[in-house]
């Protein structure tokens, strides 16, 4: 859907954005579920009033600011030419060079106990989406062993991904790469 700029909804933008921000800085040094909306408007300097005009609850902008990331992993997906061929191990290292410019909010992400399944299937469905991934799952699999082999490689990749995001490993994203595509056996 596309909207007009209207002065109205720019000041909505920018208020939304102000209260993203406080939200990320506040689970910098605290769970989610000990943010108050006191202490979120107080932060985002809004009060509670225009808060709730935007929001029911700390979750609704955690789960706003986390698909705005998932929406921006799509877009830059897609501006990988398709004229070139990409291979999976490039688009595996695009997506983990995107993933560490942005890494506070990821680690955000993949901190929270309330999120971490959701965010975890959002980034798979990404990859299986954008066909990065389909090329891994072993084509002689039935459909059950598949969907494990799938929920193997989801965790799998996120946890390694959490843990070289987290500083655990001094590897850079093209070293990463090539570990998750030898470790699902992509030669390419």
């Amino acid at each position: 859907m596309t909207y007009k700029t209207t002065k109205g909804n720019r000041r909505a933008l920018v208020t939304k954005k102000l209260i993203s921000d406080a939200l990320l800085k506040l689970l910098e040094t605290k769970n989610i579920e000990k943010v108050t909306i006191t202490e979120l408007c107080e932060v985002a300097h809004v009060n509670r009033s225009t808060f709730y005009h935007h929001y029911t609850s700390q979750y609704d902008v955690l789960t706003e600011i986390e698909d705005e990331k998932v929406e921006d992993i799509k877009m830059m997906l897609e501006k990988i030419d398709p004229k070139k061929s990409f291979t999976v191990r490039e688009q595996t290292e695009a997506m983990l060079n995107y993933l560490k410019e942005n890494k506070s909010a990821f680690l955000l992400f993949m901190n929270s106990k309330y999120i971490l399944k959701d965010f975890s299937e959002k980034l798979f469905d990404i990859t299986m989406e954008k066909s990065f991934a389909k090329e891994c799952v072993p084509k002689e699999l039935s459909d059950e062993q598949k969907e494990l082999w799938n929920n193997f490689y989801q965790g799998g990749f996120y946890y390694l991904t959490y843990s070289w995001l987290s500083g655990d490993f001094s590897a850079d994203s093209s070293d990463v790469a090539d570990l998750i595509c030898n470790l699902v056996k992509i030669r390419n």
